[in-house]
C-alpha cells in the first residue's frame, strides 16, 4: 500500500484559457479509496493522468510513498489506470487478455495461468479463460479489465469512470465488487466519478473538484448527508 501526495499541482493545456488543474494539494492515505467527484471538465481525469505519468504537470509535485515521481516513467510508478471502456484486445481470449501484463514481464506460462485463474475468482468470473471479449456483456468486460489491471500487483489503482456506460443494475453490482476487491487487497484507489451516489457508496473520502480546484474533501456522509 502507498500514500499519494499532490502538492500544488497545476496543469495548463495549450489554447485553453484556464488550467485544467490549478494549485491542487491533496493526500490519499495508504489503502484508502478516494473519489474525485465533480462535473465534466473539472480536472478529475487530468489528475489521474498526471499521477500515472501519462501527462506531466506544469507546476507542483507528485509524491508516491513519500518520493517525488516527477521524471519517473509511467511503468515504474506502481500505478495502473483503468478507463470507462474496457479496451480488451479483441484478438485475444479472456485468459490471454488478463495475463498480457505478466507475459510482457516474462512470467512463465504456468505462473500466468495460475494468476489468471486467481484473478477470475477475485472478480467472480471463474472458468471463462477461453471465452472471447465479444462473448461478454459490458459488465463482464469491465470485470475482466479490472482483473487485467490487478494481475501485475500494482500498489495504486486508478479508475476513470469505469461504470458510467453500464445500466443501473450492473453498475450497482460492480460497485459492490470494486469495493469488496479494494478492501480485500488493501490497495490505494482513486475513483473518478460525476455520480454522487457512486461516490457515497464507494469512497472512504470524497474530494470535490470544481474548475480544477479542490472545493472540499471529507467523508461523503459529512459532505453530502
Amino acid at each position: 500500500m502507498m500514500t499519494i501526495e499532490l502538492d500544488k499541482l497545476t496543469r495548463h493545456y495549450p489554447r485553453c484559457l484556464a488550467p485544467a488543474v490549478r494549485e491542487l494539494s491533496l493526500t490519499v492515505a495508504a489503502g484508502e479509496l478516494l473519489a474525485l467527484l465533480g462535473p465534466s471538465g473539472g480536472g478529475k481525469s487530468t489528475v489521474l493522468k498526471l499521477i500515472a505519468g501519462v501527462e506531466q504537470p506544469d507546476h507542483g509535485d507528485i509524491r508516491i510513498a513519500g518520493r517525488s515521481v516527477l521524471g519517473v516513467p509511467a511503468h515504474r510508478r506502481g500505478a495502473v489506470l483503468m478507463f470507462q471502456k474496457a479496451y480488451l484486445f479483441p484478438f485475444l481470449n479472456v485468459g490471454d487478455n488478463i495475463g498480457f501484463g505478466l507475459k510482457v514481464q516474462g512470467a512463465r506460462r504456468a505462473s500466468i495461468r495460475a494468476e489468471v485463474a486467481r484473478m477470475l475468482d477475485l472478480v467472480e468470473l471463474p472458468g471463462i479463460e477461453r471465452r472471447w471479449p465479444s462473448q461478454l456483456s459490458g459488465g463482464e468486460q469491465q470485470r475482466v479489465a479490472l482483473a487485467r489491471a490487478l494481475i501485475t500487483g500494482p500498489k495504486l489503482l486508478m479508475l476513470d469512470e469505469p461504470l458510467s456506460s453500464l445500466d443501473t443494475a450492473v453498475r450497482q453490482t460492480l460497485q459492490e465488487a470494486i469495493r469488496r476487491i479494494q478492501r480485500e487487497l488493501g490497495i490505494t484507489t482513486l475513483l473518478v466519478t460525476h455520480d454522487l451516489g457512486e461516490a457515497i457508496a464507494l469512497s472512504d473520502r470524497t474530494a470535490l473538484l470544481l474548475d480544477g480546484r479542490l472545493a472540499a474533501c471529507d467523508r461523503p456522509e459529512r459532505l453530502f448527508l
